[in-house]
């Protein structure tokens, strides 16, 4: 993701990408030959993995999966959402807490183009 200093269009993802580390979202940089290709962030709560790719402002992939579904060769997302940094981390972090009565609860296909850690540890 390219991150200039002074940028106010990318203020709003990159006050998403905060509020996800405040959320307890951790990282891992995705890099290419010369620099960062994609972020990734991740968390584990109360029995699933919330987790979002972003390769660009305006190109991001959140999910969230149950922990026990992550042991299988292509897990299903209990939620999924592309489009910008902005709305997909937005719409991740409003998610309700897994376990409780509305947050998702029924798997649908995995998104395309989200790895997402087999057998992921709390």
């Amino acid at each position: 993701m390219d991150v200039a200093a002074g940028n106010a269009e990318l203020d709003p993802h990159l006050e998403a990408v905060r509020a996800s580390v405040r959320a307890g979202f951790r990282f891992r940089h995705l890099p290419d030959a010369d620099d960062v290709h994609a972020l990734q962030g991740f968390r584990v709560l109360s029995g699933a993995m919330d987790v979002y790719l972003a390769r660009a402002a305006d190109d991001a992939l959140g999910a969230r999966y149950r922990l026990e579904d992550l042991q299988g060769p292509s897990p299903a997302a209990l939620w999924h959402r592309h489009g910008t940094v902005a709305e997909v981390v937005t719409a991740l972090l409003e998610l309700p807490e897994h376990g409780t009565p509305k947050a998702p609860k029924l798997a649908h296909a995995r998104p395309d183009g989200l790895w997402v850690p087999h057998g992921a540890n709390p």
